[in-house]
């Protein structure tokens, strides 16, 4: 399955989803409603609460993996090749989990590059539970330091729901450069792409929704993480 989350007041659809749907049959784009259910009952309305779509986002798409397994991808990438996706994820044979990275960005031994835009998993996989607890854990704390405050409290979305989770979690990163832990080598696959479509998907093929200082590395400046 390949798997999208959207979570917008302006925009219906993400605008990728168009170009996915006409490749791959099985391709959903899932939404907030789909997501409570999959919650602690108690964290719901935190959740509902939270003002960045991007922060929702790094949650749902580890629950949604969880329950359905498949493939996921932010709603920016598109579709290249489905020959060459096939490979890509047949590592999901062996491995729980496939973290993907921009290879070509690698240059030295100390460089590492990772994200979470594309995430591939097993249903199920326990691997996806870690992760899931420890951004619930952070939003938690967050949200406990804001409600004694009505100033701005500031944060990271990168250390506290995005791609720095995966790295807190699975990896050693003593130098020259992350690698995974001993417990995770063989369950979970880090897949460096070549180049930017070679591995069947294009980062940022579809950005026509950002808008000027819209970025989450920008509100997060000075937007509070909760609505209120």
């Amino acid at each position: 399955m390949i798997i999208l989350y959207w979570t917008s007041r302006d925009i219906e659809t993400p605008p990728a989803a168009p170009a996915w749907q006409r490749a791959y049959r099985h391709c959903t784009v899932f939404g907030d409603d789909d997501i409570l259910p999959l919650l602690p009952p108690d964290f719901v309305p935190i959740f509902q609460s939270i003002r960045l779509p991007s922060a929702k986002s790094d949650l749902a798409r580890l629950l949604l993996l969880r329950k359905h397994g498949g493939l996921y991808i932010d709603a920016h990438i598109g579709p290249t090749s489905p020959a060459r996706l096939l490979e890509t994820l047949d590592a999901l044979s062996t491995h729980n989990l496939i973290l993907f990275g921009q290879g070509w960005e690698i240059r030295t031994e100390t460089d590492f590059h990772l994200m979470n835009g594309v995430l591939a998993a097993r249903k199920g996989a326990d691997e996806l539970d870690l992760l899931i607890r420890k951004i619930i854990h952070n939003i938690i704390e967050q949200h406990r330091r804001e409600a004694s405050t009505a100033e701005y409290v500031p944060y990271d979305l990168h250390h506290m729901t995005g791609t720095h989770v995966l790295i807190d979690v699975f990896f050693d990163t003593a130098p020259p450069s992350p690698r995974l832990k001993p417990d995770f080598e063989e369950k979970i696959h880090v897949h460096q792409m070549a180049d930017n479509q070679q591995s069947g998907f294009e980062i940022a093929a579809y950005y026509s929704y950002r808008k000027p200082n819209g970025h989450w590395s920008e509100r997060q400046k000075n937007e509070r993480f909760f609505l209120n």
